[in-house]
């Protein structure tokens, strides 16, 4: 063989490899979608069932990123770029309890850790706006014709599943790509009382808040459902109605002496300028 023709062989296999290596995504691969999030939460194993409560029509965001191909959403991996739910309720029992705060993820209108935390304090938002910053806080897998996000592995602290009231904390660890990374709670809960606050966990007066976690999105027990289920035309995102041992979806760490769930739908928001997928 010529110099000239080894030459050219070499070049196409040096073509052939390439084209054979996998293409990174780029923008143009992907389209989000923000959505309105209606979200419920159940306050569970308070001190003599006191304070229980469940809560509806708590209002939030989600930002969800697609593969797409030719204009078109496809199966594929999905990130959560951002979530928010905004708790504002008041428990009216042998004690006065007002709670009004944020979870969010990553950021709240691209604060990390804002200074507020009372509703008086300058700054305090109803909302916790998404501001561009577009690092994926959890992935998933989408398959359009089952009409389910089934979430990456997430390894959850093992008092995620436990039954006591006290077990489960923001200091416990969780990790993977199923989590939702970087969860926060910032706000306050006040408290009216001095002997019932203590049994709730809580002091008389203000109790600001301000935890950071990876929030499991497990529908444990661990035989229950692990996928959300999702519209064909991506317009509607819900999360089990209830787990299989009668709570709502997602276990919410806590410090008081209580067990905290949440659920939510999410509901396709035209109306943004993150919503960008046909």
């Amino acid at each position: 063989m010529l110099r000239g023709e080894m030459r050219v062989c070499q070049l196409t296999a040096l073509f052939l490899l390439a084209s054979s290596v996998a293409r990174p995504v780029s923008a143009s691969d992907t389209c989000t979608i923000m959505y309105r999030v209606s979200a419920g939460l159940e306050v569970t194993d308070t001190r003599f069932g006191k304070g229980d409560q469940v809560v509806d029509n708590l209002s939030g965001s989600l930002l969800v990123e697609y593969r797409q191909k030719d204009g078109v959403v496809v199966d594929g991996k999905v990130k959560i770029l951002h979530y928010s739910m905004y708790e504002s309720f008041k428990l009216e029992t042998i004690v006065d309890v007002t709670t009004t705060m944020h979870h969010y993820a990553p950021r709240c209108g691209g604060v990390d850790e804002p200074s507020w935390r009372q509703p008086s304090d300058p700054g305090f938002p109803k909302s916790c706006r998404y501001s561009g910053h577009g690092r994926g806080v959890a992935t998933g897998e989408l398959n359009l014709e089952a009409g389910t996000i089934t979430w990456a592995k997430c390894k959850a602290a093992p008092s995620y599943w436990a039954k006591g009231n006290q077990a489960y904390t923001p200091a416990q660890k969780s990790k993977g790509k199923g989590c939702l990374n970087d969860m926060h709670v910032v706000g306050n809960i006040h408290c009216d009382g001095k002997l019932a606050c203590k049994m709730g966990g809580l002091v008389s007066g203000d109790n600001p808040q301000f935890d950071v976690w990876n929030q499991p999105l497990i529908h444990g027990p661990p035989e229950s459902e692990s996928s959300v289920r999702v519209t064909s035309d991506l317009s509607t995102i819900r999360t089990p109605g209830e787990r299989k041992d009668g709570y709502q979806s997602y276990n919410l760490p806590n410090d008081s002496p209580s067990r905290t769930w949440f659920g939510f739908a999410a509901k396709r928001n035209d109306s943004s300028s993150f919503t960008t997928c046909p």
